[in-house]
């Protein structure tokens, strides 16, 4: 692997978890873990990497200033220190499990798989669809027919995150009227229809050279320019990306 290639993975590293990952040298990072801000990992990476494995050199917590007295040994207090931790975090885990509300029965995991299945919009129940009408891209744009808004889309399985679905749909786009068309014909399945954010992004390169990119957050904050910028990272083309989630009622990311 190049620098430049380790300094691409990085950089999406942080385009997920701002703020997370910081240079001290070459080759040489301190990743700080989300959601545990006290916690960080010094890493250095080799030349051969990923080829050859990279070196922890430092593993830092706040709780190391309050263990640690010069002249003292600490083992002791180190392993009492971890072991309330553990025990303060599998509290906190299981209250937030308590806490979180079941999917509703129309919505739980199981339903949101089977609907993830070619059913043509004319066999779908009128009523499954009443509140959402076709796009205007749909209605006035003769170059494209009416058909399965899951067609040509590859799709992820689905992730489960406190209460959470999230599902990832992708497909080869080659215009910026493919990729609106694509979107708002997707968002037409009775199940996707249902989803509280249908977050974009898009990437496309014409043959003269011109490029567009674009993204839609769709009210999760950044959300869409962080999956712009890993589609840069990654130097995808002529892709347009939609994540869709089913909000299970815990806020997940920056207030």
């Amino acid at each position: 692997m190049t620098k430049e290639e380790l300094r691409d993975e990085i950089e999406a590293i942080d385009a997920i978890y701002p703020e997370s990952v910081e240079e001290l040298g070459p080759l040489i990072y301190k990743l700080t873990i989300p959601n545990h801000e006290s916690l960080s990992i010094q890493i250095t990476f080799p030349e051969e990497y990923p080829d050859t494995i990279p070196e922890i050199i430092q593993l830092v917590a706040a709780e190391n200033s309050k263990t640690f007295h010069e002249g003292e040994v600490v083992v002791f207090e180190l392993f009492s220190e971890i072991e309330q931790f553990l025990e303060e975090y599998n509290a906190t885990h299981e209250e937030l499990v308590k806490n979180t509300p079941s999917p509703k029965p129309e919505e739980d995991e199981k339903d949101i798989i089977d609907s993830m299945k070619y059913t043509s919009l004319e066999d779908s129940p009128k009523t499954d669809v009443k509140a959402k009408s076709p796009p205007p891209a749909i209605q006035t744009n003769s170059k494209y027919k009416i058909v399965d808004p899951l067609t040509g889309w590859y799709f992820s399985d689905p992730i489960i995150d406190r209460g959470s679905t999230f599902i990832g749909f992708a497909r080869e786009v080659h215009s910026v009227d493919d990729a609106a068309y694509y979107i708002d014909l997707l968002t037409t399945d009775k199940k996707v229809a249902k989803s509280n954010h249908n977050m974009t992004a898009w990437r496309i390169k014409k043959e003269n050279g011109v490029q567009y990119q674009d993204c839609d957050d769709d009210g999760e904050t950044a959300a869409g320019g962080r999956m712009l910028h890993l589609l840069t990272m990654m130097d995808v083309w002529n892709v347009v990306v939609v994540v869709s989630r089913w909000f299970g009622g815990t806020h997940i990311g920056p207030g």
